[in-house]
């Protein structure tokens, strides 16, 4: 049996300030959230990226119409690049994965969350396209219900998860052995500098300067590729400022780093929550330090030091770059949902599907 758009209503929630208190609120009343919707990561957002000209924060919330207990919150934003109106996730290219705020209760019956799709698009403000990419496949152990929205479809990006049971020399010890040789040698090669040593930031005036030389690592790094270095538009800079800023005291935010002789090698930037941890920036002083590869050992001496306290997954998040295969992650596919709110919005999502099911078709002859 269907079940009737009637059932649930959606509201829109304009002012963040007013939105996060009931976040935080719905997350302490026990709702499930991703690591990138956590009030302190949602409340950087919109204070930086989010408050961009031309944006406007839109939360928007479903209820079950019969009783008015909330179901499931989006963070989204509304803005018009060129001359499409687009409501999309709270990303802009930081957030690695997009996941709703999901009460313990909230439906997972595809015909209920088409329901509850219904109830969300009568309450949008007008535009031309709403796009959501980088949608997990749960949440907390629940499965993500924006997997049964209208216009999914498999993401190009995955995630990558390297989990680690109780025994972390015998996990070091799984991994294939050229890496594990490699980062022995590394290390070895490391420590042989004077001072050398690996640390985790536990105060302000060491955070700052790691992550002013992350910045730079970062900038130099992108810049001898011939790329164009986003990160350093003052949004997402001070995303970053204010992540740490108000992450660092109580672990949620966790900035670890190789120095010796006076330098700062490398560089690691991430998130914490419980026995998670997801990486988001890593720098590295590859001119003078590519010997002992400073990004892939800052990333293993920062397992190891937080396995201690606790944490069993890690995370390497989008990206298949070449470093990350040393862990032996496993890909955590993700999905994307585009979906014309208006005729202007049609062709532009009819060319998208169309150029994606080409690239399918030539992969796939590619394989043959």
């Amino acid at each position: 049996m269907s079940t009737p758009a009637t059932h649930y209503v959606a509201t829109i929630e304009r002012d963040p300030a007013r939105a996060l208190a009931q976040w935080r609120h719905a997350c302490e009343d026990g709702a499930s959230f991703g690591p990138f919707q956590t009030t302190p990561w949602l409340a950087a957002w919109y204070a930086t990226l989010g408050a961009g000209p031309g944006l406007q924060p839109l939360f928007a919330s479903i209820r079950r119409r019969s009783d008015q207990r909330l179901m499931l919150v989006l963070p989204l934003l509304l803005h018009r690049p060129g001359r499409l109106r687009r409501i999309e996730f709270a990303d802009l290219g930081v957030t690695d994965y997009a996941a709703p705020l999901l009460a313990p209760d909230c439906p997972t019956q595809p015909q209920q969350i088409r329901a509850m799709f219904a109830a969300l698009r009568r309450a949008l403000p007008p535009a031309d396209l709403f796009c959501i990419h980088k949608c997990a496949a749960s949440i907390g152990g629940l499965d993500n219900p924006l997997l049964h929205f209208p216009g999914l479809r498999p993401s190009r990006l995955n995630g990558n998860l390297v989990t680690v049971g109780e025994d972390f020399d015998g996990w070091r010890r799984s991994l294939a052995k050229p890496q594990r040789k490699g980062l022995e040698r590394s290390w070895r090669v490391f420590s042989r500098h004077a001072d050398a040593r690996f640390g985790i930031a536990g105060n302000a005036d060491d955070a700052a300067r790691w992550l002013a030389d992350l910045e730079r690592q970062q900038r130099v790094n992108i810049a001898s590729k011939g790329w164009d270095y986003l990160l350093d538009q003052p949004g997402h800079r001070d995303f970053y400022r204010r992540l740490l800023a108000d992450g660092l005291h109580d672990g949620t935010t966790v900035l670890s780093a190789l120095t010796a002789e006076g330098e700062t090698v490398a560089v690691l930037l991430g998130i914490r929550r419980g026995d998670y941890y997801a990486m988001l920036r890593v720098g590295s002083d590859v001119e003078r330090w590519g010997h002992c590869s400073p990004g892939r050992l800052v990333m293993e001496r920062t397992l190891a030091a937080l396995h201690r306290d606790g944490v069993r997954r890690f995370d390497f998040t989008i990206g298949n770059y070449l470093y990350k295969k040393a862990f032996q992650p496993e890909r955590l596919p993700l999905c994307e949902i585009e979906l014309p709110l208006s005729w202007k919005g049609v062709p532009i999502a009819t060319a998208r599907r169309l150029k994606r099911r080409l690239r399918q078709l030539i992969g796939s002859r590619g394989t043959e």
